[in-house]
């Protein structure tokens, strides 16, 4: 049975509030479940499950009775993360691009684990990142672009109409196939790419580190070698760093379009907050894609309503519910749990897009 009193069941209760007010395709015991588990792991400040059996809001005694509810939630194929976070994405994209400002996102690839990699698509907020969507992938290598585009697909279907969007991407994506997607799909760009890829430049082949020797700054209508996809590349290098800068882009090259690009950093940073500086995800015991997936969307919704603390509802102060429930989470938070004090403020405070 479910606890109604304590810190962590209040403030998951104030998480459910706010999830049924939002279309995340979930029903009423999964958004329970949601919630009570989101509020143990701003708790315990850890993905450790081992940890939450002992703060989940359950009345029940027995240990083991709590270890399967939080496998149950795990393991539940009617929990689709993808639709979970559209129910919050919407929202925030329209906040970040108000008053004509572009959207960032940032494609990048993390290990979670021994033998699990994760493809994550973030939304830039402020100087940091929120997750969009992601995918777990058991393997140890690269994640190819068949991933990649599913995903992009998925994160497409919550993009509000009339949003200008800018993909930030490593030179682990730096493909062809990745940037003929963008160009078809209207999206700015700003991807590194490889030294040694090959190009062909004014009839001749060239690779961007031969451009770069050759003291040239600029790629303009490059051909991907053995296709027909042509992009422009910026080259940049500036002391202190080990190489040189290769960007692909959607417009003339220039110094500030190069610099763009360093706004990917925001997602080095939520894979910081996800492992070693936050929840320590990399602990996790979890054997299978699914509940790892499912796994982060307890912790995005967790870190959602961890940086949201301080942030402005939409509109003039937003309506009375929206702003009672921050309100409340602000003055609960030091006591869920002795660590909860000091979880850091992920953005500034005010949040400000």
């Amino acid at each position: 049975m479910r606890s109604l009193t304590g810190g962590v069941a209040h403030v998951a209760s104030v998480i459910e509030e706010d999830l049924e007010d939002r279309d995340t395709g979930l029903q009423k015991p999964h958004i329970k479940g949601l919630a009570d588990l989101c509020a143990t792991a701003l708790a315990s400040r850890s993905s450790n499950t081992a940890e939450w059996v002992a703060l989940v809001p359950r009345t029940d005694v027995e240990e083991k009775s709590r270890e399967r509810y939080i496998s149950r939630f795990l393991a539940n194929k009617l929990i689709c993360c993808v639709s979970v976070m559209g129910g919050f994405i919407p929202e925030l994209m329209e906040m970040a691009g108000s008053n004509g400002k572009t959207i960032i996102l940032s494609l990048d690839q993390s290990k979670i684990s021994d033998g699990f990699e994760c493809l994550m698509l973030s939304l830039r907020v402020g100087e940091r990142a929120i997750p969009v969507v992601w995918r777990v992938v058991e393997t140890s290598g690269a994640i190819g672009f068949d991933v990649q585009e599913r995903l992009l697909e998925d994160a497409k279907k919550m993009i509000p109409d009339g949003l200008s969007i800018l993909l930030a991407a490593d030179r682990f994506y730096g493909t062809s196939a990745l940037i003929n997607w963008c160009q078809k799909e209207g999206w700015q760009y700003r991807i590194r790419l490889k030294g040694n890829l090959i190009f062909q430049h004014e009839g001749a082949e060239i690779t961007a580190s031969q451009a770069f020797d050759m003291k040239m700054t600029a790629l303009e209508n490059a051909i991907f070698n053995k296709t027909m996809i042509a992009t422009n590349i910026g080259i940049l290098y500036e002391s202190g760093h080990k190489e040189p800068w290769f960007i692909s882009m959607d417009c003339k090259p220039s110094k500030y379009k190069i610099l763009d690009y360093g706004m990917r950093w925001g997602i080095e940073c939520l894979f910081s907050d996800f492992k070693s500086r936050g929840f320590g995800i990399t602990k996790t015991r979890l054997k299978q894609a699914t509940r790892i997936e499912r796994l982060i969307l307890i912790l995005t919704i967790a870190l959602y309503w961890a940086v949201s603390t301080g942030m402005k509802p939409r509109g003039l102060g937003g309506t009375k519910k929206t702003v009672q429930i921050l309100d409340i989470f602000i003055q609960t938070r030091p006591a869920l749990h002795p660590q909860c004090s000091s979880l850091p403020r992920i953005y500034p405070y005010p949040l400000e897009f």
